[in-house]
Order: structure tokens, then C-alpha cells, then sequence
């Protein structure tokens, strides 16, 4: 067993805290930046020092599979809790930095050192990093969404955009009655698909950037009036429109996307 300064860790000892303050007002993200600059970096040093002493002092070992788990689900949870963006990327910079060059002294660690290595070594850096996020009452991301994944999602979108846009403009000259729900449907999908991606630890300023340009007065704007028996011939012919219409338009999007993400993320409680 490690002592008990050893044993309170980077997991614990904010679990402790999050203990005290249970029950209150929830506290603001930007208020809980400059502990978590702290925390980060402490992240990092264990890890380095978990890489460099595995083979010198018997309570570390190298846990990579678990760390970069780890550091991946404190960076969606950070973005799904509406933290600064510029915090949260360069706190994942730094998560992500190679290790110092500099070798820490793993066969007499000073006791915050001997702490940064022994709370992971037992309970591994997942277990480490998620007890901290809930110690703030956070929402957890444990099952963060791929890099991958989330550019197939952006290249979903921007594939339909075009369609959209085309059947827009298709259902303002041929049924102009029913273009305010179609607008209205359309923005509530995308509303909708957007808060999903934000929950599922996205990065918010991309989610933003990407779903605003979906929007539908991003996509439309009315045909001048000498252009809009043109544009009513060419929608007429066209199957694509057509195919369109009978299939309720192009809402199916939203559920493409729930596809390739988690169901809900983990709550703090």
C-alpha cells in the first residue's frame, strides 16, 4: 500500500473536494480554469514520469492504451461542459506534447511526484482522470467520439448541403405554402443534431462553424421574380427533387448522425 499522501492522487484528492461542495450551485467553468491549468499539467508530469520510471520504481507502469483513453475523455469532457476553447486546445496540446527530456528522479520522488505515480498505477489513468471530472460535477464524456468519425460526420453534411439547397429552392416556387414548415423542419433537425455533437464532446467552435452553415437561410435566398419560371421548369424535371418530396426531404440527416455517436454521455453524479 502506498502512504497516505501517496494514495491521495490526482483522482482523490478532487473527489474530496467535489465531496465538500456537494449540493451546491454549480460553478461556472471559466471559474474552475486555473485549478484545471494546474491539473493538467500534473496529468502530464505523471504520465511522463509513469513512462520513465516503470522500469525503476515498482508502483508505476506504462499504461499507454489507458492514458490516451484518458486524456481524450478529459478533452470532450471539457468541451461538452462548455469550457474556453482556447483552454481546451491548448490543454490538449499539452496532454498530447511528447515528454520532457529531462528524467525525473524515480528512485527517491518527492512526495507530489510519488502521488502523480501511484494513484494511476492502481486504479489506472481513466479511473484517474474521470473520478477528477466528476469530483467537479462535470458531465463525463466516457466514450469520446474518434477524430475519424467526426470528419465522415462533417462530410455527411457538407454532402447533403447542396441537395438541401437545391430542394429549397425547388419548394419556394413550386409549393410556397409550405416552405415556412420545411425551413422550420429542416433548423430543428440541425438544431437538434448540433446539440448532439456538442453533448458528445465535440469541438465546439467546429460543431458551431459546421451546423450554422447548414442552416436553411445559409443554404436559401429567395429567386429574383424573372428567375422563378425558370427555376419552377427545371425543378418540374428534375427526379432528384422529386424523390425529395416523397421522402419528407433530406431530415434523414439527423439520424445518420445519432448513428456514429455514443447514445448519452456519462453524468457526473
Amino acid at each position: 500500500m502506498f502512504p497516505p499522501l501517496v494514495r491521495l492522487g490526482l483522482g482523490s484528492a478532487v473527489l474530496l473536494a467535489g465531496a465538500a461542495a456537494a449540493g451546491a450551485a454549480p460553478v461556472a467553468p471559466a471559474a474552475l480554469v486555473p485549478a484545471l491549468d494546474v491539473y493538467v499539467d500534473a496529468l502530464a508530469s505523471g504520465h511522463a514520469g509513469a513512462l520513465a520510471c516503470a522500469g525503476v520504481w515498482p508502483a508505476s507502469k506504462a499504461d499507454e492504451a489507458g492514458w490516451q483513453q484518458a486524456g481524450a475523455i478529459l478533452v470532450a469532457t471539457l468541451w461538452a461542459n462548455d469550457f474556453p476553447i482556447d483552454f481546451v486546445r491548448t490543454a490538449a496540446q499539452r496532454l498530447e506534447a511528447p515528454p520532457a527530456a529531462t528524467k525525473p528522479d524515480c528512485a527517491h520522488p518527492d512526495p507530489a511526484f510519488a502521488g502523480e505515480l501511484g494513484w494511476p498505477s492502481q486504479v489506472g489513468w481513466v479511473e484517474v482522470v474521470e473520478q477528477g471530472l466528476k469530483g467537479m460535477d462535470l458531465k463525463v464524456v466516457s466514450s469520446p467520439v474518434a477524430p475519424a468519425t467526426w470528419t465522415s460526420i462533417k462530410g455527411m453534411v457538407a454532402k447533403v448541403l447542396p441537395q438541401q439547397e437545391r430542394l429549397l429552392d425547388c419548394v419556394a416556387v413550386m409549393y410556397p405554402e409550405t416552405l415556412p414548415q420545411t425551413v422550420h423542419d429542416w433548423d430543428a433537425m440541425i438544431g437538434k443534431a448540433r446539440a448532439a455533437l456538442l453533448a458528445a464532446g465535440l469541438p465546439r467552435d467546429e460543431v458551431n462553424a459546421t451546423m450554422s452553415n447548414a442552416e436553411a437561410n445559409q443554404l436559401w435566398h429567395r429567386a429574383a421574380a424573372n428567375a422563378e419560371a425558370e427555376l419552377r421548369d427545371s425543378c418540374r424535371q428534375d427526379k432528384a427533387v422529386a424523390a425529395s418530396l416523397a421522402n419528407f426531404g433530406l431530415l434523414g440527416l439527423g439520424s445518420e448522425i445519432n448513428k456514429l455517436l455514443p447514445q448519452a454521455a456519462d453524468g457526473g453524479d
